[in-house]
């Protein structure tokens, strides 16, 4: 296994092993340092942060204030993330750095780290998301009709499709073949991996994947598809004949990308807000 494959932040592995240290101060486990909203954050809490980020003690507090308030936020809009969106979460991590969940387990075990709370990161990371989405849907409705046309004209190439797409298909019946040839970007063909020139018809293909095709940068593979009793992945070579879709059919795709630069700006706009509102009473941090 490579050294330091998998994708843990320093920040949170270290927070991992504070979790199950145990702290030498009996005092700093039930004072409580400040309250935000009523709800209470004790000096153990901010002792972790300063050691988990290596920061001071006001930007721990600071830092306790922003996760309070999106705790918050997730019971408002009753946000969960279920056994099944952790684990999948976990294989993700592992398959992006060619290692199994098992293989990610043990390198925090051996780490010195708490695999439950590891798990917990990982929980909260989902939860974020998820509101981070409720955000974004909810000010769709600030996005103005004119905004949206003055974004299509001025980028009517992102807008694009081609009528026709020539690329090799390589088919086999082992997936992971096909990911090593893509992991090698098409150097490395194993045995087994068959391959054949085509040419598709964009009108033909599936809706669900065309966006893979027409997205696609040329030069670069598809994500993998089960056809059959075979795995197929496509390396696109070149695209031909693209004509403008017209502005009502592809309405919803400029809303997505206008919310997708904006969407920093509104979850830290959001935030503000709630802060400025927010009630942080200081009982004592020392």
């Amino acid at each position: 296994m490579k050294k330091c494959c998998f994708a843990i932040k320093k920040s949170v592995l270290i927070g991992i092993l504070l979790s199950s240290f145990a702290f030498g101060a009996p005092s700093m486990v039930n004072g409580i340092a400040f309250f935000v909203n009523g709800n209470p954050v004790t000096l153990l809490e901010v002792y972790k942060v300063q050691q988990r980020d290596k920061v001071n003690q006001n930007i721990a507090v600071d830092i306790l204030i922003n996760e309070k308030l999106h705790e918050e936020e997730i019971k408002k809009h009753k946000i969960v993330a279920t056994e099944l969106e952790i684990n999948d979460e976990i294989n993700r991590i592992a398959r992006q750095n060619q290692a199994t969940a098992a293989q990610v387990e043990s390198y925090i075990r051996s780490n010195g780290g708490n695999w439950e709370n590891y798990k917990e990161e990982i929980k909260k990371g989902i939860l974020k998301k998820k509101l981070y989405q409720v955000i974004a849907q909810e000010s769709l409705k600030m996005v103005d009709e004119n905004e949206l046309l003055n974004y299509y004209n001025a980028n009517k190439e992102e807008f694009s499709i081609p009528q026709s797409i020539d690329v090799t298909k390589f088919f086999s019946k082992d997936g992971k073949a096909l990911e090593t040839l893509i992991q090698s970007n098409g150097k490395e063909v194993q045995k087994g991996v068959q391959s054949e020139n085509e040419v598709l018809q964009t009108a033909a293909l599936n809706p669900q994947i065309v966006a893979a095709f027409t997205q696609g940068k040329i030069g670069t593979f598809t994500p993998i598809y089960p056809i059959g009793d075979d795995f197929v992945v496509f390396l696109i070579k070149a695209k031909n004949n693209p004509a403008i879709l017209p502005f009502e059919n592809v309405r919803n795709v400029v809303l997505q990308k206008i919310m997708g630069q904006k969407e920093d700006y509104l979850i830290y706009e959001y935030f503000e807000k709630l802060r400025s509102n927010a009630k942080v009473n200081i009982i004592r941090l020392n």
